[in-house]
């Protein structure tokens, strides 16, 4: 009789065990939050215009903010303008590939200190918003005023001029097209403007030297690649910012179409 009951006792609790389900951790969260209105300008450029963006931190301090947004925007011009940049990188291939490997160098600089100067000192502020905890200013050598076209807020969708990251030449220039993610917007935007300018010294020149030798049966390739190339003329035309919150961090992401005339 006991061994009758004890059997029932143990057949009850796996029964019950069985029933139970394991709890289930809670899946990270990705939420893409409603995107902040930006004026039409940052979308497209006013065109005849010779402007630029400038972005600074937002803060309580508007004379520092702004300023900050100036010294951006006057870095960014400059190097539109003019300026050098130099790339190089080197690789060592072998059949042990423990003994192989690469490095790289790239360099993007004002051509002229005097140049940058002077753009600081005409730059105009035409317009400014806010997006998040960033201050986005528009500046011109040419102060004069905006329609209300320009500076209508509104929230656009993605756009349909980007596709991906690269070049199209047609009889307007060369356009080139970057993206770059970060959690600080000046940062993404940043990147993003001199990648684009990487990309179109590496389509106007590039120098290949490689040379493959052999030595005890083992293949060495070893390849070099400088660019050296002095830009001029470019502009931003036309960008596109998103904002993600992922486990209560925010990140940016910026599209950019940069033209060489």
């Amino acid at each position: 009789m006991k061994k009758l009951i004890l059997l029932i006792f143990i057949a009850v609790l796996l029964v019950s065990c069985a029933s139970k389900k394991p709890e289930a951790k809670p899946p990270k969260v990705v939420k893409k939050i409603v995107q902040e209105p930006l004026p039409a300008w940052v979308y497209q450029i006013p065109a005849g215009r010779d402007c630029v963006i400038g972005i600074a931190s937002r803060t309580i301090y508007e004379d520092q903010m702004k300023d900050a947004a100036k010294q951006m925007a006057t870095i960014v011009h400059s190097r539109n303008k003019a300026s050098y940049t130099i790339e190089k990188a080197a690789s060592t291939d072998k059949e042990n590939y423990l003994q192989g490997g690469s490095a790289e160098f790239k360099l993007n600089v004002s051509s002229s200190p005097e140049e940058t100067q002077r753009i600081y000192e005409n730059l105009q502020l035409l317009d400014e918003a806010f997006y998040y905890e960033f201050y986005l200013a528009l500046f011109a050598e040419n102060g004069d005023s905006l329609s209300s076209l320009c500076t209508t807020k509104f929230i656009a969708n993605f756009p349909d001029w980007y596709e991906n990251d690269g070049l199209k030449v047609d009889e307007n220039g060369i356009r080139c097209y970057a993206s770059e993610s970060s959690s600080n917007l000046i940062s993404a935007w940043q990147r993003a403007t001199e990648e684009a300018r990487f990309e179109l010294a590496k389509y106007l020149e590039k120098n290949v030297q490689s040379q493959l030798l052999s030595k005890d049966e083992n293949i060495t390739k070893k390849i070099a690649i400088e660019t050296r190339l002095k830009l001029e003329e470019m502009q931003v035309t036309r960008s596109y910012v998103t904002s993600e919150l992922k486990d209560n961090l925010r990140s940016y992401k910026v599209y950019l179409e940069m033209i060489l005339r």
